[in-house]
This record gives C-alpha cells, sequence and structure tokens, in this order.
C-alpha cells in the first residue's frame, strides 16, 4: 500500500488568502474599529497628529478610517524634538523634574501614550512602548555642560508652551528650537562680566563696605570671571576654576589696607565668595531632592559641596601663602547687617540682583520685577533678623515672601517664577557666614565647623522655602494641565495654567 499525502483544499474565490503584512494601527483605549477607507502614510505633522487625534477621541462605535501611519519614524521623530528641548532646558538652569514634566507633556501632545521619562544628574532618558506589539523605542543623552542662562531657558519655555497647546509639525519645531539654540546672546561677554563684577561689588557694599572695598571687590570679580572663564574654555574641572577663584579674593585683599588703612581688608574677600557663591547649584539640588529625584538631586549637592570646598581651599591657600610673605590680612568677620544703614543695603541688593541678571542674561522685561523682589527680599530678611529670628529662620521668612510674590511677577512679565526667585534670592547668600567658618576653622576652633553648617542650612532654607511657595501657589491656583504622573514638587521652568477648570484655563507662569 502507497501512502497517499493529505491534501489540503484549494481556498475559494469568497476566501482569499492575505499574506500582506498588516500596518500599523494606532491604539486606542477600546476595541479596534472597522477601516472604511484608505488613508496615505502619515508623517509626524500637522496633518497626522490631527489625524491620530481624531482616531483616538472618536467613540469605539465609530467608523472613522484607523490612521495608517509610519509608526517608527513619527515615534522616532516625536521623541528626538521632545529630548532636544528637555535637554535644552535642563542645560539652562532647569530642575529634573521641570524637564521630566516637559518631556511627558510633549510627547502626550503629539499622541504617543505609554512613554516613560527620567533623569540621572546629566543622563536624559525617554522610553516609548507600543501598546499593541509592546515594542519600545528609547533615547538617552548625556548633558555635559550646564550653565545659566535665563534667556534661553524662557525662550524654550515659551516654545514648549505652544507646542503643548498646539502641536506643530515637527520640522518646523526644529527649526524654532535652532534659532533659539543660535541665536546671539542677550548681552556680550563684557557685559556678562561686568555683570558678575557688579555683583561682588555690591556684596562688599551690603556687608557694610567703604568705597575703596567695593572698588577692590569690583576688579577682583572681574579678574575672577576671566580667569574661570578661560580655565572653562580649556576644559579644567569646576574644582580648579573655584580653587583659583578663591585664590584671588585675599590677594586683592591684601593690597586695600595699603591704599586705605581704615578699610577692612576681609570684606573684599566676603565679597568675591558671595559672587562665587551666586552661581553654585543649591537651589537645584533642592529642588530635584524635594521633588523626589534623589539621585539627581544628591549629585547635585555634591556638586555644590564640592565647588564651595574648591572655594575654601582657594581662600585659605591663598592667605598662607600670604602671610609667608608677611603681608597680614588682619582678617576680621564681624560685620552685621542692621536697619540703621537701610537704605545703602537695599540699593547694594538691587545692584547685586542686576549684575547676577545681566550674568544670567534674564529678559530684559523681567528686570525690574527681580529687581524688586531683590529688594523685598531684602527688607524681610533684615526686619526678621533685627527681631532676633536668627539667620536660618531669616532667610527662609524671606525666600517664602519672594517666592510668593514671584507667582504674580512671573504671570505680569511672563517668565518662569524660577528664573525671578533664583535672582531675588541671590542677595541672601550665605558667603559671611561661610567666612566666618573658614577663619575659625583655620584657627583650630571647632565652632568654625557649626558656622559652615550654618551656612549650609541657610543656602537649605533659601532653596526650601521658595519652592514651597510655589507649591502652595500652585496647589491654590490649581494647575490645570494634566500630566501622565504625579509630580511632588511644583513646576518652575515650564508654564502651568493657574485654573482648575479645563474649560477655561487661566494665564500660564
Amino acid at each position: 500500500m502507497t501512502a497517499v499525502p493529505p491534501t489540503t483544499p484549494n481556498p475559494t474565490p469568497t476566501e482569499p488568502v492575505n499574506i500582506a503584512r498588516t500596518p500599523y494601527r494606532a491604539p486606542h483605549p477600546t476595541t479596534p474599529r472597522p477601516v472604511t477607507t484608505s488613508i496615505p502614510i502619515l508623517r509626524a505633522d500637522a496633518t497626522g497628529i490631527a489625524a491620530v487625534r481624531a482616531y483616538e477621541d472618536a467613540p469605539s462605535t465609530s467608523t472613522i478610517a484607523v490612521p495608517v501611519i509610519d509608526i517608527a519614524a513619527y515615534t522616532r521623530s516625536v521623541l528626538d524634538l521632545t529630548m532636544r528641548l528637555a535637554e535644552v532646558i535642563f542645560a539652562s538652569g532647569a530642575g529634573a523634574e521641570d524637564a521630566t514634566a516637559a518631556m511627558l507633556a510633549l510627547t502626550r501632545a503629539y499622541g504617543l501614550r505609554g512613554t516613560e521619562a527620567n533623569i540621572t544628574h546629566t543622563i536624559i532618558t525617554l522610553t516609548h512602548e507600543d501598546q499593541s506589539t509592546h515594542e519600545s523605542i528609547s533615547r538617552s543623552r548625556d548633558v555635559k555642560y550646564r550653565t545659566l542662562n535665563y534667556a534661553k531657558l524662557t525662550a524654550t519655555s515659551e516654545l514648549i508652551a505652544d507646542l503643548i497647546e498646539e502641536p506643530t509639525d515637527v520640522a518646523e519645531a526644529r527649526k524654532r528650537l535652532a534659532t533659539i539654540v543660535s541665536s546671539k546672546p542677550q548681552v556680550t561677554l563684557l557685559y556678562r562680566r561686568i555683570g558678575w563684577s557688579l555683583v561682588g561689588a555690591g556684596a562688599a557694599a551690603l556687608i557694610g563696605g567703604g568705597p575703596i572695598v567695593v572698588i577692590a571687590a569690583f576688579i577682583a570679580a572681574f579678574v575672577i570671571d576671566l580667569l574661570t572663564t578661560a580655565l572653562d574654555n580649556r576644559r579644567v574641572p569646576l574644582f580648579y576654576q573655584t580653587v583659583v577663584g578663591g585664590a584671588i579674593g585675599p590677594l586683592f585683599a591684601a593690597f586695600v589696607p595699603l591704599v586705605d588703612p581704615t578699610a577692612t581688608p576681609s570684606l573684599v574677600v566676603v565679597a568675591t565668595i558671595i559672587m562665587l557663591l551666586a552661581g553654585v547649584t543649591t537651589f537645584g539640588a533642592v529642588h530635584d531632592t524635594l521633588s523626589g529625584f534623589y539621585l539627581t538631586g544628591t549629585a547635585r549637592l555634591i556638586e555644590a559641596l564640592l565647588i564651595t570646598g574648591g572655594l575654601v581651599a582657594g581662600v585659605a591657600g591663598s592667605s598662607l601663602v600670604l602671610a609667608r610673605f608677611g603681608l597680614d590680612l588682619r582678617i576680621t568677620a564681624d560685620v552685621t547687617p542692621t536697619l540703621g544703614i537701610l537704605a545703602i543695603q537695599l540699593v547694594a541688593a538691587v545692584v547685586i540682583v542686576v549684575g547676577f541678571a545681566l550674568g544670567t542674561q534674564v529678559p530684559w522685561r523681567a528686570l525690574w520685577v527681580v529687581c524688586l523682589l531683590g529688594a523685598v527680599a531684602e527688607v524681610i530678611y533684615l526686619g526678621a533678623t533685627n527681631a532676633g529670628f536668627g539667620l536660618v529662620w531669616s532667610s527662609g521668612a524671606a525666600a517664602m515672601g519672594a517666592g510668593l510674590l514671584a507667582a504674580v511677577g512671573a504671570r505680569i512679565v511672563r517668565t518662569p517664577p524660577l528664573v525671578i526667585i533664583v535672582c531675588a534670592l541671590v542677595p541672601l547668600v550665605p558667603g559671611l557666614a561661610l567666612f566666618r567658618g573658614l577663619l575659625q576653622m583655620s584657627d583650630g576652633d571647632i565652632n568654625g565647623l557649626l558656622n559652615l553648617l550654618t551656612a549650609g542650612a541657610i543656602a537649605v532654607a533659601l532653596a526650601a522655602s521658595a519652592i514651597l511657595a510655589q507649591l502652595i501657589v500652585q496647589y491654590v491656583w490649581g494647575p490645570g494641565r494634566r500630566l501622565q504622573r504625579r509630580f511632588v514638587g511644583p513646576l518652575m521652568a515650564v508654564p502651568v495654567r493657574l485654573s482648575r477648570k479645563s474649560a477655561a484655563p487661566g494665564p500660564r507662569i
């Protein structure tokens, strides 16, 4: 007997065999709808976004055509745009929470669901998972250099808000971002350097320095910025930059008594310390930690401590070298601000704010707001210290008042609250407490450690109180924009809607 192989019946004409690959269909939370018409492959432009949104918003019983798209190309283009925007705001001074929130909101606005975003110190990661095939596309970017550039941060934040509200073509959005990134600085390098010099001069006047001390602090700050910029261009580590910057202050302070024997040379050193501490990322470190980004916050806090350590090493080393050559600085750190010279201190605080605004390129429309809030914060601080609340609580009260008013100012001048708050709190940087601790530690006094801890407590109080103020504002007014996850802290660098009504959103801050 011969085995007969089984035969497969031929398909009938009414049952054609479909061997073509099934095209991708945009995911929908309910049962997929039938295709009624064929549409061309969509790209990541306005037409594609409109089609995806129309399909996702339509009820499950609708017979709207399923948009057939090149999902890989669409996802890659949206993820790339989102990563570029997040990198710019993160590198310009925004916190990890703001950059993560911006990424989630942007991908959702462009129709991508199931997106996860995360930031670990300098690594930005963005992943999208296809809900139908469970295939993932990931992007990551390393932000190697971070500088405070509030003009670029503000412009990019406005672009992010526009894209969230009304997504445009990805190519057009990239052109707008490229224009922001490649645009000329708001002020030239010389004016930025003069701005940092004004921070040093204003700090000297704020703690009671005379004309000679103010001039010496201005020149010292100018030289410090010149040298640190040259070292930064040669990729010298930041620690050694601050060591060099800290060593410049005592060198100029040593020659102040030769010009004016009645002047206090220590004030020049304190002024340069305040100028160098103004750009330290303590605010960002506290913001990231309180927002739940513990790794990022800890890394930034270690970076701030490293910068402060380099500053202390530079000041102490320079003082020892000068002592070897017989140049006694006769440093004293017993200058305490009082209400008796309130007018001078307010002017000095405004000068510091103006200088910091020039150095960080704050938008011109926000300059008057940061100056006003800087003076208000100084008044609250002086009033609290003279009332006996101590340095830490007085600093916290000043930061709380400036943070609450910054929400109003941000709405008026259309600037992120982060820009206004950081600039307003620069005059309260604890340079004097840090210098006291440094002097006592150099003399073997254990109380110097307590003063160093006090300086750290003041820095944390400034950041924590300002963040709490923004949290209260956004909780009371209610941000109307919904994100995919619930964030712990407030959003301070990306605009949010202050309204609880989704139908009639309020103004952005």
